[in-house]
């Protein structure tokens, strides 16, 4: 009877923990999540591991169209290896269209893969991030999916504004679910050339 009280006071914990966590509006949240996304992207920038590292969630997972899914593990060596290359390209992102509720907010995102002395992009993908409020009270990503096949868009109505997204299927190739037979080379996604 004393462990199973035990047991059931270290599952409650956090449960404990994310009750006392505000509750926000959607727009509060989405105010948040934007806010923690820039301040990712500036560590990005700078370079800093365990700022990078802190907007994701221990449980992520991260899709990239063609390579199979991975974790925090994975994706904290892809960055670390990134960090260690000098002067290499950069991913810029530009926010498209947020989707928010008080417990999730859903980032979509185009990347761009800018040359470390300016010019054209060297590749370009999309990006859906969907950030949620963990147990300390911090939105953090919990699911990434990236995608570059073109022949799905997801966009708002009047193109980059606020709004419902829609397929937009006015492309060459057919609307139709994409996996490469061969993995992907992550190198791709994170600019390692």
């Amino acid at each position: 009877m004393k462990i199973r009280f035990l047991l059931l006071l270290a599952a409650a914990a956090p449960l404990a923990a994310f009750a006392d966590c505000r509750e926000d509006t959607a727009d509060e949240a989405a105010a948040q999540v934007r806010a923690a996304f820039e301040t990712w992207n500036q560590a990005v920038i700078a370079k800093d591991l365990d700022k990078t590292m802190a907007i994701f969630s221990p449980s992520i997972r991260f899709q990239f169209q063609g390579s199979p899914d991975f974790g925090y593990a994975r994706l904290q060596t892809i960055y670390s290896q990134s960090f260690g290359r000098e002067n290499g390209p950069e991913w810029q992102p530009l926010v498209e269209n947020l989707i928010a509720s008080p417990t999730m907010v859903t980032l979509f995102n185009e990347w761009k893969l800018m040359p470390a002395g300016g010019g054209k992009p060297l590749a370009e993908y999309r990006g859906v991030d969907v950030f949620q409020l963990e147990a300390d009270c911090q939105w953090r990503v919990t699911a990434s999916l990236n995608y570059a096949d073109r022949s799905v868009l997801a966009m708002s109505p009047a193109h980059h504004s606020p709004g419902p997204a829609e397929a937009n299927a006015a492309k060459e190739q057919p609307l139709v679910a994409f996996r490469a037979t061969q993995p992907r080379d992550l190198d791709f996604v994170f600019g390692h050339h």
